[in-house]
């Protein structure tokens, strides 16, 4: 047996062995693609809901210096 006939069959499992990692290696990259992309779409929407809040709390205090205001300029006529 000489060392060519011998070099294909040891090749053969190595390849394969190569392919089958090549393989999970591309199901790892698209496992965590898909798990960044989900982390991604939850922090976005999370952010949000908090500029939703942060919108309506803004709105809440605006209208509650537009009160105090109205109120500051009704003092003032009053007092003149």
């Amino acid at each position: 047996m000489s060392n060519s006939e011998t070099l294909p069959s040891s090749i053969d499992p190595l390849l394969k062995d190569l392919s089958e990692k090549k393989q999970s290696f591309r199901r790892n990259v698209v496992s965590l693609a898909e798990e960044l992309k989900e982390e991604a779409e939850t922090k976005a929407k999370n952010m949000e809901d908090e500029i939703c809040r942060l919108q309506k709390n803004l709105e809440e205090r605006n209208g509650q210096i537009q009160a105090s205001a109205s109120t500051a300029e009704k003092f003032d006529e009053i007092s003149d």
